[in-house]
């Protein structure tokens, strides 16, 4: 009989879960901890609704859309106040809200004069990215070094916690090598993606940014009640997996068809397999931690009226940045007070993160008084740290990619999924445990079995 064991209850592992109970295919769903969800965590404390990991969803997106409607939860949906639009990067120590459109790009402080020159001379630079070129260098290359040092460092240590020269630029950012190898400029790109959306005359939807009215969790805990509690066992830790003689596996004293790992890669590589995992050693993961502090709205100057505020590198600051949830959504502080979510450490500085909160606080408060004008101290702390928080797409994650593709086609019944493979938001993680449910039921279906030898035409295309 056909059976799968999903081992992982993160947002990959409910995702693959669910895609499998809509085809009544038979699995169990392996956590270790007490519930799914993995770093998806939202918790209520001291009347204010704090998200201990991912903030919010970024739409629209098809396939995302389409999970939130099979889940009911359309009702639920809570989008960002539309005046915290703002997104500020600090520079010589003053937060400056990034420009939305070209009069604001020609007027903002951000960037010098010689440097809008050079960003407007973009389409001009006739240049491709070379095997392995950072992030960094490949931004440098097109936009100049303002651009890298103002926009694109804070926007890479927001999003990965991560260091531009150090991330891949065809493994991070694919999209953007795409676009300058198709149209040899990102702003010819961008005109060319207009143009085709005018001509289909169909609206372009707006961006969107949203969560759920009781906040991020909603999405994990809705899936695994749709999932349902006979396949979903927690407390649930796997320690080793058993390849038989059958080509099936055996997982805490029961066999399966078919084996997905959803773990993060560092976890992974703690099982005892029989298939070697120590290339997993290869992504890195640094700490984060974060600090979700509650004040009066008269303890700080600045007004607040934005997504939050990122930190260059080159400003010599304590943190990453910060949120400012209780400016993008509703109820997330009670009346008159406002909710500061700050970051601390990643690839920067992984080692800052691991301070107790002690030690963090006066280095976080001095930065929140000279930046927003903080005075006094908060009414409520919340501390959040992961130790391995976000795997870092470097050029080391290629090869890691390769291994992984090998593995599937050369053991029966065995796949990959996570944010360390298709992407680390949120929807592609979702996308990530989707894609390989569907490789799985095509297998099962056709009898084809991702196991199979390769032919010689089939390792040459991995």
């Amino acid at each position: 009989m056909k059976r799968v064991a999903i081992i992982g209850g993160g947002i990959s592992g409910l995702s693959a879960a669910w895609e499998l109970k809509k085809k009544k295919i038979p699995f169990i769903l392996f956590e270790a901890t007490d519930q799914c969800g993995g770093a998806i965590r939202t918790l209520h404390e001291a009347g204010c609704l704090i998200e201990a990991g991912p903030n919010s969803l970024s739409g629209p997106h098809p396939e995302l859309d389409r999970l939130i409607n099979e889940l009911d939860l359309a009702t639920e949906v809570c989008p960002a106040d539309a005046h915290a639009s703002n997104r500020f990067i600090v520079r010589d120590g003053q937060p400056i809200a990034l420009p939305r459109s070209f009069a604001e790009f020609i007027t903002t402080p951000l960037f010098s004069t010689p440097a809008k020159w050079r960003l407007l001379k973009e389409p001009f630079i006739r240049s491709q990215s070379a095997p392995g070129e950072t992030l960094a260098a490949f931004t440098e290359r097109r936009l100049g070094s303002e651009p890298l040092t103002y926009a694109l460092n804070p926007f890479v240590s927001g999003i990965y916690a991560g260091d531009p020269d150090r991330l891949s630029a065809a493994a991070a950012f694919p999209t953007l090598i795409e676009m300058e190898r198709e149209h040899g400029s990102l702003l010819r790109a961008m005109m060319h993606r207009s143009k085709k959306q005018r001509a289909s005359g169909k609206p372009r939807s707006p961006r969107t940014i949203y969560t759920f009215k009781e906040g991020m969790q909603t999405l994990p805990n809705r899936l695994a009640e749709k999932i349902g509690s006979d396949a979903i066992k927690t407390h649930h830790p796997i320690e080793d997996i058993e390849a038989l003689s059958s080509g099936e596996w055996k997982i805490a004293d029961e066999v399966f068809s078919d084996l997905l790992l959803t773990l993060p890669t560092h976890a992974q590589s703690q099982l005892v397999t029989p298939f070697d995992l120590t290339f997993f050693d290869a992504i890195r993961y640094p700490a984060v931690t974060s600090l979700s502090l509650l004040y009066d709205r008269n303890q700080l100057t600045h007004p607040l009226n934005g997504f939050g505020m990122l930190i260059p590198a080159c400003e010599n600051r304590f943190i990453l940045g910060v949120l400012f949830p209780s400016s993008i959504f509703p109820n997330r502080a009670p009346e008159n007070k406002i909710l500061l979510t700050v970051f601390i450490g990643g690839d920067r500085d992984p080692d800052r993160a691991l301070l107790p909160r002690d030690q963090l606080l006066p280095h976080v408060e001095k930065d929140l008084q000279e930046l927003l004008g903080l005075q006094g101290a908060p009414h409520h702390i919340s501390t959040h740290r992961w130790v391995d928080a976000i795997p870092q797409y470097t050029a080391e994650i290629e090869p890691v990619h390769h291994q992984l593709t090998l593995l599937e086609a050369t053991h029966l019944g065995l796949y990959f999924a996570g944010n360390y493979r298709d992407g680390i938001s949120i929807t592609n993680a979702i996308l990530s445990g989707r894609n390989a449910a569907e490789r799985i039921i095509e297998n099962q279906s056709t009898g084809k079995e991702s196991g199979a030898t390769p032919t010689l035409d089939e390792e040459n295309n991995l």
